[in-house]
């Protein structure tokens, strides 16, 4: 399904910007010094070094964007492998989930139609919900710092990995936490100090105002929006996971989601396929009923119906009804994307809450 995916799709904005900065990496450039002129703006070079690199040797094996498409394509079947064979849960749940992720409109379009390297990054979460799950310390460490080095995403969980690791050896903790410095380190040094531009690039990305589906844009709608707030939230909730983690309110797993969740979901540059990132690890948690199942479903398809019209129009079998889907779902940065598309992990989150109630046993 994926492949036919790819042979009628283009790919999106995303795969052009990996596929320019990667060929400048492959032609002896320096990706992050990149011409001002340049068929993308200096600022969209703001991939880790790591990523500029691996994207680069992919090209130098077959120099095409399909190349990557098909890597993010693999990476999805990496997934249904991983939880289909090893996820401690039962089949029925396995098959569910499973049936969700290869199959839902909203996850294809998100990211096989736009070719995501979020498929490559929910292979790393769902690895390291499993490693937490089976308290493998040194796996849990490793596929931690492999999140932050590809795309600095692990760094947000970072400090509720340290205190579970410091409850398992006490100080002995000490000796992962190093080698996960000492190699998130080493993955700046290609192209170093030039590399660093990656942070300011993507801290400059908070400044700008509300896009796309971002929650933010609510406020920005009722003029109550300032660029301070999407720096202020972050560090706000990303403390509250922490306290949470450490009163024993929740457990790692619910740590490292909600962490990942929290560094996210207040970017004021959040599209859909972002939004779904964060989303999914949730249902890594939690076994829904056939009722939620089917709930998720069709809002989900709703979702993905309005990711289509918003970014290419009315698909021409349904024009009889474009005016009235056209004021249903409108385009990107409107008052009805946000909410679709936000609908998702709206619900997503409520069954969670549902699920967690006090009479649910906790663990540390």
């Amino acid at each position: 399904m994926r492949v036919v995916i790819f042979l009628h799709t283009n790919g999106g904005n995303d795969l052009r910007i990996y596929t320019y900065f990667a060929r400048l990496a492959l032609h002896g450039h320096n990706p992050f010094t990149s011409p001002a002129n340049g068929l993308f703006l200096p600022i969209y070079g703001n991939s880790p070094p790591l990523e500029m690199a691996a994207f680069a040797g992919l090209l130098g094996v077959h120099d095409s964007p399909m190349t990557l498409r098909v890597i993010f394509g693999l990476a999805d079947v990496a997934v249904i492998w991983l939880i289909g064979m090893y996820y401690p849960r039962s089949k029925s749940w396995r098959l569910a989930f499973l049936l969700f992720y290869a199959f839902n409109p909203f996850v294809l379009v998100s990211w096989s139609a736009f070719s995501e390297d979020k498929t490559i990054l929910f292979f790393l979460i769902a690895a390291w919900l499993l490693a937490l799950e089976r308290d493998r310390e040194w796996w849990a460490w490793a596929v931690g710092t492999g999140l932050a080095v590809f795309k600095f995403l692990g760094v947000f969980a970072a400090p509720m990995l340290a205190l579970w690791s410091y409850r398992k050896s006490r100080w002995r903790m000490l000796i992962p936490a190093a080698a996960a410095l000492t190699v998130f380190a080493a993955s700046n040094l290609p192209w170093f100090p030039h590399s660093l531009n990656a942070f300011a690039r993507r801290d400059a990305h908070l400044g700008i105002n509300p896009i796309h589906a971002s929650p933010l844009l609510v406020l920005a709608r009722l003029h109550l929006y300032s660029s301070v707030e999407p720096r202020l939230f972050l560090v706000l909730a990303i403390a509250a996971v922490f306290v949470l983690y450490a009163s024993r309110r929740i457990e790692i797993r619910e740590a490292v989601v909600w962490a990942l969740f929290s560094g996210y979901i207040f970017l004021p540059d959040d599209p859909f396929n972002r939004l779904l990132l964060i989303t999914l690890p949730f249902l890594l948690l939690v076994e829904f009923t056939a009722k939620q199942w089917i709930a998720l479903w069709v809002v989900s398809c709703m979702a993905a119906l309005g990711v289509v019209i918003a970014t290419h129009g009315v698909p021409h079998a349904l024009s009889p009804l474009a005016s009235v889907l056209r004021a249903v779902f409108s385009r990107e940065g409107s008052p009805q994307h946000v909410l679709w598309i936000n609908l998702v992990p709206a619900l997503t989150i409520g069954f969670y809450l549902i699920d967690r109630r006090p009479t649910r046993t906790r663990t540390t």
